[in-house]
């Protein structure tokens, strides 16, 4: 009897406790001695499984790394053309991990074929064209399969010599940027700059997408190679790990899975899956036999803090604006208790009374591991 009330109480409690999910990213553009190279941080509410393909589309050889659960995907074709995203379409995009942890859960794990982020396709497509003006109408207009937009959120677009910045969301019109000779960093998170209503507009959401925005172009604006660009936005500079681009486990349960590096003077793609939050499951070549490969491919496992100090600025509160939930909870969650105590124990008359005692009594023990597992 104790596991079905615990059982129903961790599922309805950890519900009423999720956070929104949303493809949070932080993406760079860095003109260094190579040219411009883009990175990104990429941000997720699950522990994504990514693999690295390597191959021809319509005859032109292109790298990327691939979500399997989400479709997702950016990289670098053999003319150096280079793309990374960030979201803007939030509140579309905050289902998909949803999405992505339900599937997992279930029986049998089909999430490949049933989560598509449809953005996927739409940046494989890009990468087949030779030139930055095809790429960035393809961008915009080539909706695909299954959408009615072009590649939505906040995309940078590069052959090493020319940026390309892309606003779009599916309620803007799409805005094109040139990036400045003079400029040196190019940021982008998840609010818009041109669209003031794009993206997270308030609270703490908001507030971070702005600061790791800040962080990163402050920290940025002296490196000298790629791998200091990427190396920059692993470290922490901000005590709360919500803020940094690179994000810890934190209340919001929105982490930093991976990195990626894309240098098109070098043709390299290089890729660095976190510990904790990141799987690299394999990195598949398809390119045909005898063909000379123009793109170089680098993985690295994450490595550049210390391990007793990983997640040292965790909190281990329940969010004062969900402790509030717990009675709602109780309330809610009693008549249905009684009913099932009632049919399993027909000859005691357990009362409300004793059925609210019970669901405060494991709702107390169930908070103390959840939060002694953080």
């Amino acid at each position: 009897m104790r596991n079905i009330i615990r059982s129903a109480l961790n599922e309805i409690y950890v519900k009423q406790n999720d956070i929104d999910i949303i493809k949070e990213c932080t993406i760079a553009g860095v003109r260094i001695d190579d040219g411009i190279v883009l990175a990104k941080n990429r941000d997720r509410g699950y522990k994504a499984r990514v693999e690295i393909i390597h191959e021809l589309i319509n005859d032109v050889e292109i790298v990327y790394w691939r979500d399997i659960d989400t479709d997702w995907s950016e990289g670098m074709n053999e003319y150096g053309i280079s793309i990374v995203n960030s979201a803007l379409s939030t509140a579309v995009d905050e289902k998909e991990g949803e999405k992505v942890l339900k599937k997992r859960n279930s029986k049998n794990d089909k999430t490949e074929k049933q989560v598509n982020s449809k953005d996927g396709e739409k940046i494989r497509e890009a990468l087949t064209k030779k030139d930055m003006k095809s790429v960035v109408k393809s961008l915009i207009e080539f909706t695909g399969s299954k959408s009615k937009w072009g590649l939505r959120g906040e995309t940078f677009v590069t052959n090493g010599e020319t940026l390309y910045s892309i606003e779009l969301t599916s309620k803007h019109t799409p805005i094109i940027s040139k990036m400045k000779p003079e400029t040196k960093v190019i940021i982008r998170t998840n609010h818009g700059i041109h669209h003031k209503t794009a993206g997270y507009t308030s609270g703490e959401k908001k507030e971070s997408s702005h600061k790791r925005l800040e962080l990163a172009k402050k920290h940025l604006n002296d490196v000298k190679t790629d791998m200091d660009v990427i190396n920059k936005m692993k470290k922490k500079y901000d005590k709360n790990p919500f803020m940094n681009p690179y994000r810890t486990k934190n209340m919001y349960n929105m982490q930093t899975t991976g990195q990626i590096l894309l240098n098109p003077e070098k043709k390299l793609v290089f890729v660095r899956m976190d510990n904790e939050m990141g799987q690299l499951v394999g990195i598949k070549v398809k390119l045909p036999k005898g063909y000379k490969p123009k793109i170089k491919i680098e993985v690295e496992s994450e490595k550049t803090y210390e391990k007793e100090k990983k997640l040292q600025e965790s909190t281990k509160k329940i969010p004062t604006n969900k402790v509030g939930k717990d009675q709602n909870l109780v309330k809610s969650m009693n008549n249905y208790f009684v009913e099932i105590l009632q049919k399993k124990d027909k000859k005691n008359n357990i009362s409300n009374n004793t059925g609210i005692k019970i669901v405060n009594n494991e709702l107390r023990i169930l908070k103390k591991e959840i939060l002694e597992n953080l």
